[in-house]
């Protein structure tokens, strides 16, 4: 009985010791034309492997912070990149893992844009 009941112990601690690391994601729009998403990593937490198959990715940092992209092919080095509340970068597809190395909470819009626009579309001039 003893045996059992450490055993059981164990199981509890170590479930709690291994908090989830993986931010939020949250998907706001999704249709065949964009995908619009809210993530939000605190500090400590990363996004784990992923791949963007779009190639027009725009990126806006509601909350800055510290990230650190990590590249699937390990022969590419990682990138750190520091942004402030409201900056915007449009980065390329990729596949990577996301990890933020900061002390606050990093939260992001993302837009991915799937397709070309129809030439019947209005646009900007």
């Amino acid at each position: 009985m003893k045996c059992l009941a450490i055993i059981a112990l164990s199981f509890i601690l170590s479930t709690t010791c291994f908090a989830d690391t993986h931010g939020d994601r949250e998907v706001l729009l999704n249709n065949k034309d964009v995908e619009v998403v809210r993530l939000i990593y605190p500090a400590g937490t990363e996004s784990g492997v992923h791949t963007h198959k779009h190639p027009n990715r725009v990126v806006y940092f509601v909350k800055g912070g510290t990230l650190e992209l990590i590249p699937k092919n390990s022969k590419q080095s990682s990138k750190i990149i520091k942004v402030v509340d409201g900056q915007t970068l449009f980065l390329p597809a990729t596949t990577h893992n996301v990890r933020n190395i900061g002390k606050t909470k990093v939260v992001i819009v993302e837009t991915e844009i799937k397709n070309k626009p129809s030439t019947g579309e209005v646009k900007n001039k």
